[in-house]
């Protein structure tokens, strides 16, 4: 793909990847399994997921797809778009548009994510500059709930056990899903550019504090017997709070984390778009419309309350082979060879 992107671009579509469907949602999971200690345990899922990013920059060249791992990867990118288009729907459904078939209001998705592929490649990067004073207003009525929260839902530190640490670290971790995108991009649209410890450093903290303060948000919300109840702890939260010149905040916001998934699942259509411009002598167009039809008739098959659940419960496990085994199995195949071509030279 003739298309380069600059380092703020590049990390600026890394947040939107690493922090848009899963933002509403992903604190059920790390504070109902982790415990009153779900907030360390994000932390040190950080920790690791920033050793992750070092050992991708470190190697991003040898990030070399084949033909059967470019397929492979193009397949889980699939899966990870309709299990998020899965989620939206279901949460459109549930919060706004009760009564409006799911086909239509799906349909004016994807005819959008379409439009957005087919146009050129900035047009996927200057979505998501459009969406930043959006996500800005989004913390600042989040922050509205401070004086309802409760410090002592916290306390006493160190109680959780050995399997609720292994669960929370499991669901800490995968609230990072996406992020082997850093590999894709890195190696495609940003290969000329030399980024060293410091950018990415401040890059994962702001991803880190922004995703990690709403789980000690949460946390102080709810008390551990309710958070079970609730799926998506951000939209109640919002739901609680009361402004003269909105109704129903929760809905406002709705809106704003429709658009900011968008950008995410734009974002994973674009690694896929740049794996298949990768083919050299195809056209990647036709293959478009076909992904973008796959995208709008399975997600229907998946928006009831049980499907809802078996993907939130299941996707997640995905994280470790796409994000972890997998990219180390290419990187480390890939700098043996080279080695060895070196040494026969």
């Amino acid at each position: 793909m003739n298309f380069k992107l600059t380092k703020i671009q590049f990390f600026l579509m890394l947040f939107f990847i690493e922090t848009g469907v899963i933002y509403i949602s992903f604190q059920q999971g790390v504070i109902d399994y982790g415990g009153r200690d779900a907030w360390i345990m994000f932390g040190v899922a950080s920790i690791f997921m920033y050793l992750l990013l070092f050992f991708y920059e470190k190697n991003y060249k040898f990030f070399r797809l084949g033909k059967i791992t470019k397929w492979i990867y193009i397949l889980y990118w699939l899966v990870v778009i309709i299990s998020f288009l899965s989620y939206m729907q279901y949460t459109l459904n549930v919060w706004i548009i009760q009564n409006m078939p799911p086909f239509y209001s799906l349909l004016a998705i994807v005819l959008v994510t379409l439009y957005i592929s087919l146009s050129r490649p900035s047009t996927t990067v200057n979505l998501g500059v459009l969406i930043i004073p959006l996500v800005f207003i989004f913390i600042v009525f989040i922050l509205l709930a401070t004086h309802e929260l409760k410090f002592s839902n916290i306390l006493p530190i160190g109680t959780s056990t050995v399997p609720q640490w292994l669960k929370g670290m499991h669901y800490s971790l995968t609230a990072f899903i996406g992020i082997e995108s850093y590999l894709m991009l890195r190696k495609n649209v940003l290969k000329d550019e030399e980024i060293k410890g410091k950018p990415i450093l401040i890059f994962h903290l702001i991803v880190s504090i922004f995703m990690g303060a709403s789980v000690i948000g949460a946390e102080f919300y709810f008390m551990l017997k309710e958070i079970r109840l609730i799926p998506d702890p951000i939209l109640y939260i919002l739901k609680s709070q009361k402004v003269t010149f909105v109704k129903r905040l929760d809905i406002f916001f709705i809106y704003i984390w429709l658009a900011w998934s968008l950008v995410t699942i734009n974002l994973f259509l674009f690694n896929i778009r740049i794996a298949l411009s990768t083919q050299e002598g195809k056209n990647p167009k036709p293959l478009l419309f076909i992904i973008h039809g796959i995208i709008m008739i399975a997600p229907l098959f998946f928006i009831g309350v049980g499907q809802v659940e078996f993907i939130r419960k299941y996707l997640i496990y995905l994280f470790y082979p796409f994000s972890i085994i997998l990219p180390m199995i290419i990187i480390l195949f890939n700098r043996r060879r080279d080695s060895k071509c070196d040494k026969s030279q």
